[in-house]
């Protein structure tokens, strides 16, 4: 069954091979380019060119776990540190996922020549609490580039 639909009880997030504890929703936006108007006076019709690309955002929440040192305090690192993440993981199942581009090379539903891309943690990450429910924390990043599906 190629075509069959997706559960979403295998996703999750993970930092290489470690599991962001508790992630349990995730979502990324995909690119756009801004519109230049080329439009000249007399013109009937509006004319727009390709600007530059934005990469897009991705999201992802769950259960707030405070000593989940491999995943959840990374993340936050990166925010603080303003450093790059490369190798963040949206799984889809149990063994295909989106991360950053990290090759020129086609594949992954990307064309040949893609740029090498790459994620920063742009928002202090979010914790979440209420007395008659668990502790939730949720992170958002912008992609600079293109997810790659591996």
């Amino acid at each position: 069954m190629a075509l069959e639909s997706k559960s979403g009880i295998d996703c999750k997030v993970t930092i290489g091979s470690s599991s962001v504890i508790g992630c349990g929703t995730w979502a990324f936006s995909g690119g756009s380019y801004a519109e230049l108007d080329d439009t000249d006076f007399g013109d009937d019709d509006t004319i727009m060119l390709r600007g530059v690309r934005t990469g897009g955002t991705v999201t992802f929440s769950g259960s707030y776990k405070k000593d989940d040192t491999t995943g959840q305090d990374k993340i936050r690192d990166a925010y603080w540190l303003k450093s790059n993440m490369t190798d963040l993981r949206f799984y889809v199942d149990d063994s295909s996922y989106y991360t950053p581009n990290n090759t020129t090379d086609a594949s992954g539903g990307l064309p040949g020549e893609t740029m090498i891309s790459h994620i920063k943690i742009m928002t202090e990450p979010n914790i979440s609490v209420d007395k008659s429910g668990l502790a939730t924390i949720d992170f958002e990043g912008k992609i600079e580039g293109a997810m790659r599906l591996i």
